[in-house]
């Protein structure tokens, strides 16, 4: 393999001062992080708002009711036992599983290791996409990287709400470059702990001839989810009524200020970025058609190209395509920008989708990816001084990160559809699985 400067070594530009600029950006990405979050700390835990909440609502409190025998899929149960300003959504329970470590700890402590968590595993995920985009890592790199990682719109949310992205995105790196069947199916697996990561990267990765990890890893799934569903039929008194609980919370959520299309500003998905720009709402089938119309769109383009695919670094257009049409598909909020860490830094490269792809092409597709991870319109501080309307700095800051997306999945597909069939050394494998 041959290795290559990272981009941020170019020659002729002082090392130290790379360095300079690499530490006090970093240092500037988590001060910002530091006054967002205590800012935020001491809110009332019992409404909107708050830092942390979704660790809270989902991740922590949902697990603390499966100990203590209660369903965290009935909403007024839950609202009921726990300081939660949200329902749990109908996440399989392999989500809470994951999360099952955390219960060591009483809340608070076990909140701030989320904090931990998250900031370790931006810089593990930076020096991996580092890898996996073929660039050799080194200190500099990756401090650079996770620096305008945690700075970016994704990273912030991501350490600001508690989330899980970075396993989800992970999973979804290791299903698309993983050489190996057993390796690519784990990361379908990981993914689809969180669906609206997974489904669209099942439907995406099979239809660019990633066959069996897709297949492998639904099903492993799941069986996964089924088994571990057992106790909570038992304690839902039969799966009639756990039918009636997941019923009554799909409702609640379609109704939640950061789900439905008529009060959200936290979308990014196609759906979303149609009603913010049109000044719509479209009702819950019409949003499942236009995502779905994402999704089978991308898909039946790398369907077609799956072949060329196959060749040379080809796959590296294939990558970024999954990963926006994943954005764009299902429901999707800010802190899921983060699956936008490796597609950036693989069209950073020249020999971006074996070199087929024209300049001005991934020129476009790259300002349109940077755009959307920084979006300077989403920071608080900026909008909240905008002598603009609320529907106006809404537009800003969502309005234009889901155009973005749209025309950056418009620009890979055009670059996976223009792709010849020759090539080598593909970022994965070259044979289809």
């Amino acid at each position: 393999m041959v290795r290559v400067k990272p981009p941020s070594a170019d020659k002729g530009f002082p090392r130290g001062a790379l360095w300079i600029l690499a530490v006090g950006g970093l240092i500037a990405a988590v001060a910002l992080v530091a006054r967002m979050l205590v800012v935020n700390y001491n809110a009332d835990i019992t409404v909107w708002g708050g830092t942390w909440w979704d660790f809270r609502d989902a991740s922590y409190f949902s697990v603390r009711a499966v100990l203590d025998g209660v369903v965290p899929y009935d909403v007024e149960a839950y609202f009921a036992r726990y300081p939660v300003a949200q329902e749990f959504p109908l996440l399989p329970p392999t989500y809470m599983v994951l999360h099952a470590p955390f219960q060591l700890l009483a809340y608070d402590p076990a909140s701030y290791a989320m904090l931990v968590v998250n900031f370790a595993g931006m810089v593990l995920l930076s020096a991996w996409s580092l890898r996996l985009g073929r660039y050799r890592i080194t200190p500099l790199a990756v401090v650079l990287v996770s620096g305008l990682l945690i700075a970016s719109n994704g990273g912030r949310t991501v350490l600001y709400t508690g989330q899980s992205s970075l396993v989800f995105v992970a999973g979804m790196y290791l299903a698309l470059t993983a050489s190996g069947v057993a390796q690519g199916s784990v990361g379908v697996f990981i993914s689809l702990i969180k669906p609206g990561f997974g489904i669209p990267l099942t439907i995406l990765i099979a239809a660019a001839g990633r066959y069996r990890r897709a297949a492998i890893g639904a099903v492993t799934a799941a069986a996964a989810s089924a088994i571990l569903m057992v106790p909570i039929v038992i304690w839902a008194g039969g799966i009639g009524p756990l039918l009636e609980i997941f019923k009554d919370n799909a409702a609640f959520s379609a109704a939640s200020r950061y789900v439905s299309l008529e009060t959200t500003n936290f979308r990014v998905d196609a759906a979303a970025t149609i009603a913010m720009i049109f000044d719509v709402v479209p009702s819950e089938v019409t949003a499942g058609l236009i995502g779905l119309a994402v999704v089978v769109g991308a898909a039946s383009v790398l369907f077609i190209r799956r072949s060329a695919l196959a060749q040379g670094n080809a796959f590296d257009a294939a990558i970024v395509v999954v990963c926006l049409g994943t954005l764009l598909g299902i429901y999707h909020v800010f802190y899921d920008l983060v699956i936008l860490l490796l597609p950036t830094i693989l069209v950073t490269r020249i020999d971006f989708a074996g070199g087929a792809s024209r300049r001005a092409l991934r020129l476009v597709l790259l300002i349109s990816l940077l755009v959307a991870s920084f979006n300077p319109f989403r920071v608080a501080s900026i909008s909240m001084r905008l002598p603009v309307s609320a529907r106006v700095s809404d537009l800003l800051a969502m309005g234009i990160t889901g155009v973005s997306l749209v025309v950056a999945l418009c620009v890979a597909l055009l670059i996976v559809w223009q792709l010849p069939n020759r090539g080598t050394n593909h970022i994965a494998s070259t044979k289809a699985d």
